[in-house]
C-alpha cells in the first residue's frame, strides 16, 4: 500500500463513519499531511466505528495497520 492510497482509505473510512464535522475536519488535515499519522488516525476513528464496520473496510483497516503502524 502506497501513502497515497493510505491517504485515500483513510479519507473514505473518515467520510463513511465520523458523523461529528469537527473531528472529520480534524481528521481530514491529517490524512493530508506528508507524514501521515497513520495510527493515531486509527485511533481517533475507533470510537466512530462501534461494531459497524463492513467486511471491506476491515480489511483496509487491517492493511493500514500491517504497513503503517
Amino acid at each position: 500500500m502506497t501513502v497515497e492510497e493510505l491517504q485515500r482509505n483513510l479519507l473514505q473510512l473518515v467520510e463513511t463513519y465520523v458523523t461529528d464535522p469537527v473531528a472529520r475536519d480534524e481528521l481530514q488535515s491529517l490524512v493530508s499531511r506528508d507524514d501521515v499519522p497513520a495510527k493515531g488516525i486509527l485511533v481517533q476513528l475507533t470510537p466512530f466505528m462501534s461494531g459497524s464496520v463492513s467486511e471491506s473496510d476491515a480489511k483496509i483497516i487491517r492493511e493500514i495497520a500491517f504497513y503503517f503502524c
